[in-house]
């Protein structure tokens, strides 16, 4: 099931959307017309895969519905029922996950030598993984068929981290002589590593055996044979206790930079076009303290109907990398080579586009490309969006549609009242039942600013000392 979200772009680019914005275009912030704004709480989700579905439901019927697994032998499918988790069995797999709270924060503007600058400070948790193009051996056992007698992984990766952020937001104009208006952008971020983990396969060789009349005879013996991997974690789940411990196991540094280019009148608040470009999450976590194993020129590892493995719970990830290094060197700690290792940051590019059409009337394209920079980084998806909006002090509201991966088309909108701010990239799925239920999103903000103000209302304000 894919849940999409990851930043509500209708809303981001909304010349309301104040410190929210800073995260994904550091130079928005600078274009918002009120003196301030506060971010209280906002939360988006991304959950994106095209591995497995959910039929004939929709997110907010999921709470009422029983699912149950497709299994092939009891003609139990999502093309013949509703809520069946069934799978799509193509060659690859991928999946892309991530999370983002924006917690308190804070952007105001102010004049220095009669120059304009724009501040903030945001914080954040984030949650992200990334596993693209994986070839999928799942698919032989989701249809119930046997795994052939050898099969060989190409080369693949998959990474999750779990971080906090706390940021400071800073833009203002630059080549005064321009009679375009200029503005560069930046954030400088203070990243701080909760958990990670990453698994790299170079090689993977798997071989499959008929079993024995006294072993299971449902399922082949499968081995893995010829195999190169590494993998790295650390998290603050007491698997003994069962309970999260929170304390930082990371730390690094982040930068977001951008630049933007504004036809705008002097005279007036709105801007006639805008071009902007964003390079985002530039950094990494250096994890000192975390666990690294590498499997390489072992003995061959019984994986399916091996009785050490069969029907057997893992306390913990380490118990189960020391019966893993077991198997292959008949030593636990074998397996274990040193400490230590980072993690990256989902670096992206993000280009856009943004066309008055007329008074408060705005339409804006946005390009997403993720640009990983380091070996072992966390990735988000790619985005190409459109969106129309309406944009006034006290109320917002648009319309957008995304494609996202450049392949899954989606239809969505926000709406901003007041201190509220609803949105989706991909609305239908919330309410309406699909066949494959395999996106949907929602994003939710809770802000102060001067709703009810603008820069008319605060000069009629000022005190004139003008002769009578």
């Amino acid at each position: 099931m894919s849940i999409s979200a990851q930043n509500n772009l209708g809303f981001l680019n909304d010349s309301y959307s104040g410190i929210n914005s800073a995260v994904i275009a550091p130079t928005q912030p600078f274009l918002n017309p009120n003196p301030w704004d506060a971010n209280l709480i906002a939360a988006d989700i991304l959950l994106q895969n095209d591995y497995a579905y959910i039929s004939e439901q929709s997110i907010m019927g999921l709470s009422n519905a029983t699912i149950v697994t497709a299994n092939p032998n009891k003609n139990i499918s999502g093309q013949s029922q509703p809520n069946v988790l069934d799978f799509y069995n193509k060659n690859k797999a991928n999946l892309l996950f991530g999370s983002d709270i924006l917690g308190p924060s804070l952007s105001m503007t102010a004049k220095i030598k009669e120059k304009k600058y724009a501040f903030g400070i945001f914080s954040r948790l984030r949650t992200q993984a990334s596993v693209l193009n994986l070839d999928n051996y799942f698919r032989y056992n989701n249809e119930r068929i046997s795994e052939p007698d050898d099969y060989a992984f190409k080369p693949f990766s998959g990474t999750v981290m779990n971080w906090g952020e706390i940021g400071l937001n800073l833009a203002t104009t630059i080549f005064p002589e321009s009679e375009k208006q200029w503005i560069l952008g930046a954030n400088i971020k203070y990243e701080i590593g909760l958990d990670a983990a990453n698994v790299v396969g170079r090689d993977l060789k798997l071989t499959s055996s008929e079993p024995t009349v006294a072993q299971n005879t449902n399922l082949r013996n499968v081995y893995a044979t010829d195999y190169d991997l590494s993998a790295s974690y650390i998290t603050n789940y007491n698997f003994q206790s069962k309970r999260y411990e929170y304390k930082q196991n990371g730390s690094g540094i982040g930068l977001d930079l951008g630049i933007a280019v504004i036809d705008k009148d002097k005279r007036e608040e709105e801007y006639n076009y805008k071009i902007a470009f964003n390079l985002v999450d530039l950094g990494y976590v250096n994890f000192k303290q975390g666990l690294n194993h590498v499997f390489k020129d072992g003995n061959t590892v019984w994986l399916q109907n091996n009785p050490v493995f069969k029907n057997r719970k893992f306390d913990s990830p380490e118990e189960f990398f020391q019966t893993l290094s077991t198997e292959a060197y008949g030593d636990a700690n074998a397996s274990l080579k040193d400490y230590g290792f980072k993690i990256g940051l989902p670096t992206s590019i993000n280009l856009n586009y943004g066309q008055r059409v007329k008074e408060h009337h705005y339409i804006n394209f946005n390009w997403i490309q993720r640009v990983p920079v380091f070996e072992n980084s966390v990735k988000r998806n790619n985005i190409l969006n459109a969106n129309y909006s309406v944009q006034k002090a006290a109320i917002g509201y648009g319309v957008s549609t995304t494609l996202s991966e450049y392949k899954n088309l989606q239809f969505g909108g926000y709406f901003r009242i007041g201190p509220l701010i609803l949105g989706s990239e991909n609305a239908f799925p919330l309410v309406f039942k699909h066949k494959e239920l395999h996106a949907a999103s929602f994003y939710m903000a809770i802000k102060l600013y001067p709703f009810w103000d603008n820069e008319l209302k605060r000069h009629r304000r000022k005190k004139c000392d003008c002769e009578k």
